[in-house]
Formats: C-alpha cells, structure tokens, sequence
C-alpha cells in the first residue's frame, strides 16, 4: 500500500521520528505535494508540525507561522498532509506562500508564512496534520525531467556560415517534451535568432513574415536561481498569416472579438489565414549565449491541414495572400537610400514600376511596393530629429537607446574614461563579412579633427573594385586618451564572428604608427601593414601651398621620397631630415612647418616603417578616395555649430552617410543620374583611372627615361590638355592637374609609375622592397613574425603548385618558365 511504501521511505528519515506512530496507520490517507523529489536519502528533517481542527459548516483559514532553523543552509522541499479520511484527501489548498530568497541561500529571514485553507463542507474530516520539510542539501530534479535536459544540453550548438539560415540548414533533434510529445528543437547563437528569422522569411516555397505572438523576459536586474531548466527569454514567433483566421468560417481568438473583419479580407498585408506555423526560441539560464529553438509546427497550413496562403494554396492565386505581407528589406534599404540623398517619391515610384513592367509583370512582394509606403517613409525622415534633448550627452544616451542593433560598443563619461561609441549598422556587419573574410581591413583614424567636436576613425574593407566601404565608425573625443582599443576591437570582433565563426582576417591596415598594434594582433591574429597615404598627402598639399617654384617642389618631393625609402630598407634615421631641412633652408616657409608638425613624430614613423609592411599604391588611392568622399558627404552643412553635436554626427552617420555608401554599391544607381549631388557622385580610384589611359598618352620629353625630369599625359577628358608629371616614376611624384594641386593622388602620376617600371626603368617599389628583404630575413632566421611566416607560407604554396605544373608537363623548360615568372613578380 501507499501508507506502507511512505512508512518505510520516512520513517528512517532524522526527524520524523518525532510524530508518533499512531498517526502513520492504515487508516490514514497520505496526500503528499512536493516541489522537487530525491530519489535518495539525504538530510532531511521537520521544520515544523502542526495538527488543527476545524468547523463543520464553514471554511477555515489558517495562517500559520513557522520558525527558521538558525545557522543552518536550508531548501524548502514541500508538505506532508495526513489526514483521518480518504475521500476527501485532494480538498486541501495551499495559497499565497511567501517563498523568499533565503532559501536558496543561508537564509536571512528567520520564519515563513504559509496560508491553508479547508474545505467549505469537510463532512469526512475532522483535523490535518502538516508537516513542512527541510533539507540541508540543494535535491536534484526529478530523473526524467533532468535527462530530457542534459539531453538537450549535449546537443552541439549549430552555426551556419552564412549570413543568413532557414530549418533546412539545421540538424533537428527529436526529444520528449511536454505530455510525452516529441519536440523537434535545435540550439543555434542567440545573436543569430534574427539570421533564423529571415531565413525561414525567405521561404521560396512559402514567403512570409514571422511576429512575434507572445514574450517573456526576466528583468536584468532581478534576482535567479541558477537552474538547468530555467529560463532568462520566451519568444513565441508566429506566422503574420496567423493565429487567427478571418476568412470566411474562419476562428478568431476571444481576445480578438473585437476585430471588424474588412470588406476584401483576401488582398490586405493583415490578412490573417490561420496558418499554425510557429516556433519558440528560449534563452536558457544555463546557457545565456545559446538560443534553444522549438519548431514543432513547420508546415504553413491551418488547422485542416491545408495551404492556407503562398503559391500552393490555390484559394490565394491572384492576391497578395501568394507573396510575403512584407517588402524585403534590401527594397526597404534601398527606399530609404534613395530618399536620404533627395530623389522625390514619385521618381522612385516611376523607375519601379517601369523595372515591373519590363520583367513582364508582378513575381514576388517587392513588386507590390506601393506610393503610400513610400511617400509614409518619406514623411518619417522628414519630420524625424536628431536633437532627442537639449543636452548633448543626453540626447546620445537616448539615442543608444532606441538603436541598441546599430551600436556595439558604448562608454559613457567617467573620471577616468571619456566617451566612445562604436556604431555598426547590419548592413555595415554583412559587408564586413562578405568582403573582410581572407582579406585586408583598414583603420583611418583621426577624421574631422579640426571641425568636429569627436573626430571619428573609420573600419573600412574593401570591394571587388578595391573601393573602400565603410564597415563600422568609432566616436570619441580623443583618441590619445581614448578607452582600451583591445576592448572595443574585441567587441566588433565578437560581433562578426558571431555571425560567421570561419570570418578570419588577411591583414589589418593602419596609418597612425601610435595605434596599439599588439592589440590588434591579439584581437584578429592577422598581419598589421601600415599606410603612409595621409603622410604623403600632408607633405604634397604643404608643398603646393608653401612652395611657389614647382622644379623645387619637385625637388622637395624627391629628397622627401629617397628618405621614405631608405628607413623601408632599414637603413633611415632622423639624421637624414636633419640633412634634407640643411639642404632646402631657403624653402624656409616649408622648413618651418615640417620641423613644427612632423619633426615630433619622425622616431615612431622611423620605427613603424622598419617594422611593419607598407601598402601599395593602389590601397593608398582607395584609402584617400574614401576620405575624400566622406568629407565631401559629411562636412557639408551651412551651419558649423552643428559639427559640436555627436547626436547629429550619429545620426547622419546611420542614415544618410549609409545611404551614399549603399547606393554605390547598387546596380540600378545610374537610372538616377539626373539627381546626382557633388555628394553622391562616386567614380574610380586613381589606381583605377589610371588603367584606362593608354601608354600612347604618356610622352616622355627626354629620349633617355631614366634622366627625364618631367612626363606629359594626355587628359582623358579633353584630349588638347596635356598634364605633367615631375619625379616620373617615383611614388612621391608631382602632376599639374586640379587634383593634384590639392595633394591628392591622381591618376596621371600612378600611369607614370607603372609605364617605368613595365619599361624596366623605373625603381622598385617599397612595397616590393620589403617584400624581398622578408624573404632574405626568411632565410637567415627562423619566422619569427606574422609578416615572414604568412608570406612564406604562400611562397610555399605557390612554389609546389609551379612544381606541379611546370616540371609535370614541360621538364627543364618548365623550370625556366617558372623562374622567370618568378622574377617578375611584383606587390603592386
């Protein structure tokens, strides 16, 4: 019998030896009510025992306080009821229990407070005898409810590499769950639930959308027991063509009674169609990184079990039921890009409709884009404002707020920190992964110095075209005194691999030689190069304004250049400046101005040169193309007390400065040329123009390549203009041009430097020269640094591949082809 099974299960127990046995017999019912069970003995005892009687005609309450035992780490773990009839054993309650925090720890409160309310009529009982018991040891839970979890605990935490993920990208597991139900379920990152979300959106067979139906959230701040099963978030996502049904016949939830069904239910986004497809994401205690997703309803049917909406459900042919109820958010971004930069609605409307039209009529959501949702979006940006409150600081806290997806690293004002804000937006983080991974990422730091009150350092990578694209913008007021580096760089870094686990960096491109270099070998584990584009900038536009002669600033420019050269060869001091500002004391305007700026910060060039690789020149176009464009798209406001406001520099930021740079990587750009601002207008690099002039343009006066002093190059544009070129061949060389005059990179000299050095006339490269003495130090020493080891392992590379093909086909001719290839090999 149940009596005798509780009998021999307690009755060894310390402590219940205390009752009297005349209660434990055969004529008594035991009803027991417990929060968790061991299935072993452990320490249990009696915190308190009382027996009450009570009335027959009324109902009894019962507050009953019961003291704590002292000194003693204790765990509530239920009830005992023993009562004198067993008909009526289950008409007991218990309400209203006070269950502090105390017993989860050692506890602090001293006695508990519990409530027991009897029956109304007890005609089979006349008294109850409770028992509160106590454990000195936290109990397990239960057997099967702890092997259902360590089961899902073991399961391997899947992360695809894509940017985004759908069911049919993830191994489901089947394991017992609720009412002995099989749950179909899989852990996936948290951060990537909105990757599994647009995956399952994106449905070719179903396009829809999923909302979210029903949420729980634990506050940040209250107080959780660590439990395996315990919960941080519950999301319920929904198909947004369900839960409710408002076709004809159809079954609306009471809480939705309210609802006046339209009068053409079948063809608005709203439409709700029944549809059961839906699952839970929950954010588990134990696991707060890990999202455990439950997708038992995966099929869009309604309750029949028929297609309720999408091209199999035959009922939606002809209305908007067949496509997603939303547009894709590559058309949101694109309306919002082309309303940032000023294109009107009714334009942006025109150029749709005739792109419909042209592909023969209406295929999927995006076609259905309507005047209202734009002209409501145009509407949005109008009336939006960046000043959130007066206060500057303020309005920014207010603002992280609000865009807690854009932002990825934020530090408030303090004693010993100043303000940092790190802001990424989504469409910035998919093209740090799609053009970052295995290739080069480039810090240009210190933007705005002079105009704005927190300059901004931009992470840029670059495109299939070597177009530097903007992938994050670090604000701070100085960067001298700034936060840690390694802690923002490790946040981005986090971000992005959360994305993509396998994202891994070639090298890592800086051109201040003060930047924490050991915190980006830590952080990215890549090589670390250095661009010397902003320093050459610096020292041209000097020139040009503080040198009137051009065969001196010719000059100049190549004493300046043979100095660069040498400290990449490891041979350069700061003498050598001391001996070039000796040499050209008549250009004492110039003179002045380098000893002032530069002449400080000679030792830690001297030592980033002999250290590190320098760029080419094609990174060095890309680099300065990319400031140049956003000085142009940012620096343009009338009024320049605006720049002391970060709420506006952010706010410009995420929007209409993401808008420019999205639509230049947009293929329908130029159906909107008519529009076209100085700020949206985006062309080639110079490494790129330079390409298309042909060698016929380039006319070299002296007969001798090697002593010719000036070259002439053709315009591209204008065919009677001719440019010229002074240092023909060097990478520091002067051009006539208007965008050379403002110490720009233009295209002319770089077609000069690579029509030397085709002819075999012109110097190496530094880029080439480093290059060279890597591999010569590669032989005297074992690889020591990031820079040998990655080159000699792709020399190896390509060395057995040359192996491969040549000695396999051609034997000894082989190996001349490969040598000879091999000398030709050039960085830039």
């Amino acid at each position: 019998m149940l009596v005798n099974k509780l009998k021999n299960y307690f009755y060894g127990i310390e402590g219940l030896k205390l009752l009297k046995d005349s209660l434990l017999t055969d004529h008594v019912l035991t009803y027991v009510w417990l929060q968790t069970v061991a299935k072993k003995k452990g320490n249990f005892g009696i915190l308190h025992a009382f027996q009450f009687h009570f009335q027959r005609t009324k109902q009894t309450l019962k507050l009953i306080s019961i003291p704590f035992p002292a000194n003693q780490k204790a765990y509530e773990i239920g009830f005992l009821f023993l009562t004198d009839s067993f008909s009526n054993s289950n008409s007991f309650s218990i309400s209203n229990k006070v269950l502090p925090a105390s017993l989860q720890n050692p506890c602090s409160r001293r006695r508990l407070s519990y409530k027991f309310i009897t029956p109304t009529s007890p005609s089979h009982i006349a008294s109850v005898t409770i028992l509160v018991l106590w454990t000195t040891t936290q109990l397990p839970l239960s057997t099967n409810k702890m092997a259902r979890w360590d089961e899902i605990l073991s399961l391997p935490v899947q992360n695809p590499p894509t940017l985004e993920f759908s069911a049919s990208d993830l191994v489901w597991s089947k394991i017992e769950g609720h009412r002995d139900n099989m749950d179909r379920l899989a852990l996936v990152p948290f951060a990537r639930v909105d990757d599994f979300l647009r995956g399952e959106s994106n449905n070719k067979d179903c396009p829809t959308r999923f909302h979210v139906e029903a949420r729980r959230r634990r506050p940040p701040k209250m107080p959780y027991k660590p439990k395996v099963d315990g919960i941080l978030e519950y999301i319920l996502y929904w198909c947004s063509f369900g839960p409710d049904d408002h076709r004809k016949g159809g079954v609306v939830r009471p809480s939705r009674s309210t609802y006046i069904p339209k009068k053409k239910t079948a063809g608005r986004p709203n439409t709700k169609r029944g549809c059961t497809c839906h699952f839970i994401v929950k954010r588990l205690i134990a696991e707060p990184s890990v999202a455990l997703i439950i997708y038992n309803q995966d099929k869009h049917v309604d309750k029949k079990g028929l297609p309720c909406h999408g091209p199999q459900d035959k009922k939606s042919v002809g209305t908007r039921a067949m496509y997603a109820p939303f547009i894709s958010e590559d058309l949101r971004l694109r309306v919002l890009s082309l309303l940032h930069v000023g294109i009107p609605v009714e334009t942006i409307m025109q150029r749709h409709n005739e792109s419909v039209e042209k592909q023969g009529g209406v295929c999927n959501r995006d076609d259905l884009l309507t005047h209202r949702y734009v002209r409501i979006q145009e509407r949005n940006i109008r009336r939006s404002s960046c000043e959130l409150d007066e206060d500057d600081d303020v309005s920014i806290g207010l603002w992280v707020e609000r865009n807690q997806s854009q932002v990825f690293f934020y530090e408030e004002y303090s004693d010993t920190d100043p303000f940092c804000l790190g802001i990424q937006t989504d469409w910035q983080l998919q093209q740090m992964i799609k053009f970052g991974n295995g290739r080069l990422l480039a810090l240009d730091s210190n933007f705005g110095v002079n105009k704005l009150k927190c300059p901004i350092q931009s992470l840029v990578v670059f495109n299939l075209e070597n177009k530097a694209i903007p992938i994050a913008w670090i604000i701070t007021p100085d960067f001298s005194t700034c936060v840690d580096t390694h802690r923002w760089m490790r946040a981005l870094f986090n971000r992005v691999r959360t994305k993509d686990p396998t994202w891994k960096l070639a090298g890592f491109i800086v051109n201040d030689p003060l930047t924490d270099i050991l915190a980006i070998r830590e952080v990215f584990q890549c090589s670390v190069l250095i661009s010397f584009w902003k320093v050459r900038h610096a020292w041209h536009k000097n020139l040009m304004k503080r040198c009137l002669d051009m065969e001196t600033r010719a000059k100049l420019s190549k004493m300046l250049g043979q100095i660069v050269k040498d400290m990449c060869r490891g041979c350069g001091t700061v003498e050598s400046f001391d001996k070039f500002m000796e040499d050209f004391v008549e250009c004492r305007d110039f003179t002045d101005y380098f000893k002032a700026t530069w002449y400080p910060r000679m030792g830690s060039w001297i030592n980033a040169l002999k250290t590190l690789p320098i760029t080419s020149q094609e990174t060095s176009s890309a680099l300065e193309f990319y400031h140049n464009q956003l000085k142009i798209r940012l620096l343009n406001e009338p009024d320049p007390r605006t720049y002391q406001r970060v709420d506006w520099l952010v706010d410009k930021l995420g929007t209409k400065i993401q808008a420019y740079f999205w639509l230049d990587e947009y293929e329908g750009k130029y159906d909107f040329s008519r529009y076209w601002k100085d700020e949206w207008t985006s062309g080639l690099t110079a490494w790129r123009k330079s390409k298309a002039i042909p060698d016929t343009d380039v006319v070299v006066e002296s007969q001798s390549q090697s002593q010719s002093q000036t070259v002439k190059v053709v315009d591209q544009e204008d065919r009677g203009i001719s440019h010229v070129v002074w240092n023909p061949g060097s990478e520091l060389g002067i051009c006539s041009c208007g965008w050379g005059q403002k110490g720009n990179l233009c295209e002319h000299v770089v077609k000069v430097v690579r029509y030397f050095r085709e002819k075999g006339s012109g110097s190496s490269s530094v880029s080439l020269l480093q290059y060279n003495r890597g591999l010569i130090d590669m032989l005297k020493c074992p690889p020591a640094n990031s820079f040998i080891r990655d080159h000699a392992v792709s020399l190896a590379v390509w060395v057995s591949e040359q192996l491969r093909g040549g000695f396999g086909k051609n034997g000894e001719s082989g190996r001349g082809e490969m040598v000879n290839s091999c000398t030709q090999m050039e960085v830039d």
